[in-house]
């Protein structure tokens, strides 16, 4: 499934909306893979919830980590 880009590069205050609209067919069709194989909805919905959360936090690690390197460097 295609997910829509962004029509621009501009911040703006609707990117962020933008962004979960592009996202929602594809959330949506993964609840429901996820449900017909036998996980509940909110199980489900929770996972996700808690996957992208670590994300998130592995994101910001890795950004910790390459500006500690970039200190080093110096």
């Amino acid at each position: 499934m295609d997910i829509r880009g962004p029509s621009s590069s501009e911040r703006n205050e609707d990117r962020f909306l933008l962004c979960e609209q592009a996202l929602e067919t594809a959330f949506q069709e993964l609840v429901w893979r996820a449900v017909r194989a036998g996980w509940d909805e909110g199980e489900t919905c929770v996972a996700l919830a808690s996957l992208a959360d670590h994300h998130i936090l592995a994101m910001r690690y890795n950004e910790e980590v390459a500006a500690s390197i970039r200190k080093l460097k110096l």
